[in-house]
């Protein structure tokens, strides 16, 4: 295990170093920041390093075992109507358990924030239980995600303006560092069992699935408001000063917020876990020992993690955000976007488990390399975009449906595991750094251009959650074209006579 802690640190260093890196020549050069804060944003890129370290062993151990050993045995069951509650209910408790839905539900005043919170877990859940019901009827998710994306933009027909963003930004926060590894195992274990003939297209499209279920859950609730929203509270433009024991003080609180939390959360997860285990898994205690050390280290760093993102990341990113486009060097806020967006999808810890499975589920076919350098590509065409939207004052709907139904059109010149994988990778490539650090740094340059944060801010999420999808597609209709003009060579080459070789055995 210490060993293991060992590599995943070294792992955490090389993938949050970039985005470090960046931020301390903007803070020394372009948007100055103060000491106070300089410190505070390092001790925080270490809580980071320490976090999803601690995070990726635990999800090994604990969460991708308890995912996928629950839906392995609940696939056998042959009441149909059960299968499907349960299912539900699981989807509906671990939505409740995502950090990343509940800082963006903090961000909008307008709306109840527990109201938020069940309405996007009641779209997760159902579309948990669609999902159980395409691996047994044999339905292709691609066929579910395209009528799903069809009710989408019906809807936003009729969803007021500034709800729009909001709603979109939903549907991406909901597969954050607790829903991943649990819901995508547990898929996976489904698949394992009751999958015919598409059984490894089946093992993706989870993700993309329970994201756009909440999506729609939203939309609908925020027509039935019928208003715009209010604007949300200020957010900080200007570098912090302060004391040390000060900033002890902002670390410490945040710690303790978050382990009361994130435990709070957490608990409805394991409780079910633990007493579907006692009457069906029957694991033994040397097994269930395993699961509960990474259970801990599961949440442990969860904690240490977002405690760093909320104190030094999220506060840091609103002051460049804001100083660079005030200052006289504001035509860099496009290439400095570029350059963040390249960097921050390396720091998802759901991007890192999601990559190692699809090169576990392809057999190394679509390997992590491949995988994450694609995705940060779509992550920074998609902040470039968030930035020129704020800049040129672009209604979000103009840009987000003409993205999803390109995405769409794509899909039907795609290999069918590169479209579950697609819209599975734009799932997780909106976790905690897209609502801790790039949503605020494009709040701040919206505070300086003048734009309302829910216009301008909001919307944010549903780009970087887009852009992987298309970059995906465009990578899956490459290996299309690949395949297709390397298939007639092979065929040549199968047609060539084969020449038998007789062995003289001798005489019996």
């Amino acid at each position: 295990m210490a060993k293991n802690i060992l590599s995943k640190l070294k792992e955490s260093f090389i993938s949050i170093f970039p985005i470090v890196a960046i931020v301390l020549v903007l803070g020394l050069t372009v948007s100055p920041l103060s000491s106070y804060d300089i410190i505070k944003f390092i001790i925080s890129a270490i809580l980071l390093i320490v976090g999803m370290s601690f995070f990726t062993v635990g999800a090994d151990s604990a969460m991708f075992t308890m995912g996928s050993s629950v839906g392995g045995n609940l696939s056998k069951s042959r009441k149909i109507v059960s299968f499907i509650l349960i299912s539900f209910c699981i989807g509906f408790i671990v939505t409740m358990a995502e950090p990343d839905l509940s800082v963006l539900a903090s961000q909008v005043i307008s709306l109840n924030k527990w109201l938020f919170i069940c309405v996007v877990a009641l779209g997760f859940g159902i579309c948990l239980a669609l999902f159980v019901l395409s691996i047994i009827f044999q339905i292709k998710i691609k066929y579910l995600l395209i009528a799903s994306y069809l009710i989408v933009f019906v809807l936003a027909i009729f969803v007021p303006e500034a709800y729009l963003p909001i709603s979109v930004d939903a549907g991406a926060v909901t597969n954050g560092p607790i829903s991943v590894p649990f819901v995508l195992a547990f898929g996976m274990g489904i698949s394992a069992v009751r999958s015919g003939k598409h059984k490894e297209e089946d093992n993706f499209g989870l993700i993309a699935l329970t994201s756009v279920g909440p999506l729609i859950t939203t939309m609908l609730m925020c027509i039935l408001v019928g208003k715009n929203p209010e604007t949300s509270q200020a957010i900080i433009t200007e570098t912090q000063t302060g004391t040390a024991l000060q900033m002890f003080n902002e670390f410490g609180v945040e710690f303790l917020s978050n382990i009361l939390n994130i435990l709070v959360v957490l608990i409805p997860i394991i409780i079910f876990f633990f007493i579907y285990n006692y009457f069906f898994l029957k694991y033994p205690k040397t097994q269930i020992i395993k699961i509960i050390i990474g259970l801990v280290y599961t949440y442990l760093g969860i904690v240490v993690f977002l405690t760093g993102i909320m104190t030094g990341f999220l506060p840091v990113a609103s002051v460049l955000g804001f100083n660079i486009a005030t200052s006289n060097v504001s035509w860099l806020l496009i290439p400095i976007a570029a350059l963040i967006g390249l960097t921050t999808s390396l720091v998802e810890p759901a991007v890192h488990v999601t990559n190692k499975k699809v090169e576990e589920m392809t057999q190394g076919r679509i390997s992590k390399k491949v995988m994450m350098i694609t995705i940060c590509i779509g992550t920074s065409i998609s902040l470039v975009i968030s930035i020129l939207r704020v800049l040129f004052n672009i209604n979000f709907i103009y840009l987000i449906i003409p993205i999803y139904a390109v995405c769409i059109i794509l899909t039907f010149f795609c290999p069918a595991i590169f479209t579950s994988i697609a819209f599975d990778s734009g799932g997780v490539a909106s976790g905690a750094m897209s609502t801790g650090f790039v949503l605020p740094f494009v709040m701040g340059v919206a505070q300086a251009n003048g734009v309302d944060i829910m216009f301008g801010g909001f919307g944010t999420i549903a780009f970087i959650a887009a852009m992987p999808i298309f970059t995906i597609l465009i990578l899956g209709v490459t290996y299309n074209i690949i395949y297709k003009l390397k298939a007639p060579k092979e065929k040549r080459k199968r047609k060539k006579p084969v020449e038998i070789i007789e062995f003289d055995l001798g005489e019996e």
